[in-house]
């Protein structure tokens, strides 16, 4: 009786090619695969936490000086933000829209500081009244 099928431990016929699967890769090389997997694994792991550990944790205030302000993260800029239209400008009526402003303004204060070589002198308080 004759058959169609061909068992998977069969030579190839001539002139024909076994295609390359995932599958067939990972089933011959299985400890090669597995030092694939640990190693995205732990590409992956590194990268999470670099990105939620963040490069500078420290919070933001008043003192904090233009080049820290530079260096820290949009979510600590914006926090600071907030904290000086309550602190400073306490009788703005949408803290939301003035915080955006305050961000922008210490950004560009900051800027001008770093021009003119105080950026690791001057606080963001002071670049946001310009007293550098």
């Amino acid at each position: 009786m004759a058959t169609d099928h061909v068992p998977d431990n069969a030579p190839a016929a001539a002139g024909v090619t076994p295609s390359l699967t995932v599958r067939s890769l990972v089933s011959r090389y299985r400890a090669a695969s597995a030092g694939v997997a640990v190693f995205v694994a732990l590409l992956i792991a590194v990268t999470v936490l670099g990105v939620a550990s963040g490069s500078n944790p420290a919070a933001l205030n008043d003192a904090t000086t233009c080049l820290n302000w530079a260096s820290a993260s949009a979510s600590q800029q914006n926090a600071y933000s907030f904290l000086y239209v309550k602190e400073h400008e306490a009788t703005l009526p949408d803290s939301v829209a003035y915080a955006a402003v305050a961000r922008t303004a210490i950004s560009k204060a900051c800027v001008q500081a770093a021009y003119l070589g105080e950026a690791d002198d001057v606080s963001v308080l002071g670049a946001i009244r310009h007293a550098f």
